[in-house]
């Protein structure tokens, strides 16, 4: 099998994969399917078809345990805008440049076109994500709805399909006793809603992380984990991790465009909530300088594995960014 796949899933009911967890009666979702969502989702595609003996056999602590990776799964709009990426602070008019991205060396701070300012991106989604919204209220066993249990929950849309990048040992999950598994339930309340079918090429080829000269640039499509030699967190990609993946000697990070943020999570299998954690931002962006340009494939091997830790778990995960217009000075 190749050392990484390509997977896509296309809703067939609405899927809800929470995030932000409120203390009113709203409850939100990502517009994207995180990557531990998609790894706990196959891992319980191998319980149900093999039993929950298999959780404890080599094969499957290499495949969701192992160094693999579990990428998001992201529509084109659901990516996030680069942080690097400075647009119109208002709506822009016809003719006007898109975006300016400052990764490039653009360093524009009004529109030439028409003098607007411009400002840079916080990571919002490139597009418009359709969701829907849905009011319930929970019921006692006798059907009676409860006082204080109305909530409202959004959800991605049915017929949405997302794609993702699984990478080393992960790219096994797809498939229990060697048949491909090609329906998921994804999210919460799976009895009712989160099911999806799935394709995986294992042919897809993924485009290469970008090189400008000898440097390369580091985009992220999820939060990422880096700490220091202390075991704190930094907000900087290691060095020698690059390093040993590029298989050139990764100089220094000469420019980066980084936001804080936390993450956690719930271990289903447990029962029990993850350890919170300062993460840097999706959309966050960096510049590394190396002694000479890594070779494509190990570019394009970067851009399925990921830097960081907790990769497995969907962190790290990177994206090439999409073809740009004509570029600014």
């Amino acid at each position: 099998m190749s050392e990484y796949a390509r997977i896509t899933v296309t809703l067939t009911q609405p899927v809800a994969a929470g995030r932000n967890a409120r203390a009113d009666f709203r409850q939100e979702t990502h517009n994207h399917v995180p990557g531990s969502v998609l790894r706990g989702a196959l891992a319980a595609a191998w319980i149900r078809r093999r039993g929950r003996d298999i959780a404890r056999s080599p094969e499957f602590v290499e495949t969701f345990e192992g160094t693999g990776s579990f990428g998001p799964l992201h529509s084109e709009g659901s990516l996030p805008v680069p942080l690097s990426v400075k647009k119109h602070k208002y709506a822009s008019s016809d003719g006007c440049g898109s975006e300016w991205d400052a990764a490039y060396g653009e360093r524009a701070t009004t529109c030439e076109a028409c003098g607007d300012p411009l400002v840079f991106s916080k990571g919002q989604p490139r597009g418009r994500v359709p969701l829907e919204h849905r009011t319930m209220v929970a019921l006692s066993p006798k059907g009676v709805a409860l006082d204080g249990q109305l909530f409202s929950q959004s959800t991605l849309k049915e017929e949405t399909s997302l794609s993702g990048w699984l990478h080393g040992p992960a790219t096994h999950a797809v498939f229990c006793d060697d048949e491909p598994i090609r329906t998921l339930s994804l999210g919460s309340r799976r009895s009712l809603r989160g099911s999806v079918t799935v394709h995986v090429d294992t042919e897809a080829t993924p485009a290469p992380i970008e090189c400008v000269g000898e440097d390369i640039i580091l985009r992220l499509a999820s939060p990422a984990v880096f700490c220091d030699d202390f075991g704190f967190p930094m907000d900087r990609p290691d060095l020698v991790e690059l390093s040993e993946v590029l298989g050139v000697a990764a100089l220094e990070v000469t420019d980066a465009w980084t936001r804080w943020g936390e993450v956690g999570g719930w271990h289903a299998a447990s029962g029990l909530p993850k350890p919170v954690e300062r993460a840097v931002a999706a959309g966050s962006t960096y510049r590394v300088h190396f002694a000479e340009a890594p070779s494509l494939e190990s570019r394009r091997a970067l851009a399925t594995r990921g830097i960081g830790l907790r990769r497995r778990e969907g962190f790290g995960a990177l994206y090439v960014a999409p073809p740009r217009p004509e570029a600014h000075a």
